[in-house]
């Protein structure tokens, strides 16, 4: 597949993007949602051995900015938050001060579930829409085949545990990946793209970046796979990328060299397997 051709199709997930970003009830969820913060291992850990059901935390006064109130007598989750302090510093080659942010340590803060509040709603994210197309009917079996051929283990049933409601994962430890068997042909094709691109970019010893940016990256990948093998996995990719994104499009635009490289892969070898190179499959 040529590199014009996957510029193209990665160029159209970008513009569509960018268009829910500004869309009213992307852009309300997207202000809301900014407002929470990914909180470290330790402080998720903190979080639910005092609350185990929580399912949004927030300070107090982040609640009252969202329109809500922490109602009286609530106990606080107690977690830890950093304390900085900025100062000058002197560049010795220009001579200009330049101002930087320095951590002195950790102080003990309270931040309070949603279920500990009364207020206006919350936006929910618009729906992001399954695929409920048909698919190339050997794509989704070569997708799986390259899958293996990294010597992971594949599997079609249900998801395990904490991952009951999701539609595939990749598990590094066991090598193995999941597939949902209940999705209809486009869906199940296009998340064990997703998947397969876990597996290509972000095994252990990968250069290390946050879960959001490896979310972009996977569904980017499945996006410009399923495009150029004729399945329009927009419905749902767009949403999908947009909320993990946050609506920041230069955040996606800065994955689009490494979406590209591994897209390009994975067409090549599904073209390889048929003898017939960057061609969609029959």
């Amino acid at each position: 597949m040529s590199t014009t051709r996957a510029r193209a199709l990665l160029e159209r997930l970008h513009a569509g993007v960018a268009d829910l970003a500004t869309d009213r009830d992307w852009r309300r969820y997207l202000d809301v949602a900014g407002r929470f913060h990914r909180y470290s291992w330790w402080n998720t850990v903190a979080i639910f051995c005092q609350r185990p059901d929580a399912s949004r935390v927030a300070g107090y006064r982040v609640w009252q900015r969202l329109g809500r109130q922490v109602r009286q007598g609530e106990r606080g989750i107690r977690i830890l938050a950093p304390c900085t302090y900025r100062r000058l510093v002197a560049d010795d080659a220009s001579g200009d001060d330049t101002e930087i942010t320095q951590l002195r340590g950790f102080k003990v803060v309270s931040v309070f579930d949603i279920a500990q509040t009364d207020g206006e709603p919350l936006p929910e994210a618009p729906q992001v829409a399954s695929l409920d197309g048909p698919a190339p009917e050997t794509l989704h079996h070569q997708l799986a085949a390259l899958i293996r051929a990294e010597g992971f283990r594949f599997v079609l049933g249900t998801l395990p545990g904490r991952n009951a409601s999701a539609m595939g994962v990749t598990d590094f430890g066991s090598r193995t990946v999941t597939v949902r068997n209940t999705l209809a042909g486009a869906q199940r094709a296009k998340t064990t793209a997703h998947e397969l691109a876990h597996v290509l970019l972000h095994a252990p010893g990968q250069p290390a970046i946050g879960k959001a940016r490896r979310e972009i990256e996977a569904e980017s990948v499945a996006y410009v796979v399923l495009a150029a093998m004729s399945v329009d996995a927009g419905t749902y990719s767009f949403g999908y990328v947009t909320a993990w994104a946050g609506g920041d499009t230069a955040v996606v635009q800065a994955t689009g060299e490494r979406v590209l490289e591994c897209a390009r892969l994975v067409l090549d070898r599904l073209g390889a397997s048929h003898g017939d190179a960057g061609r969609p499959a029959a």
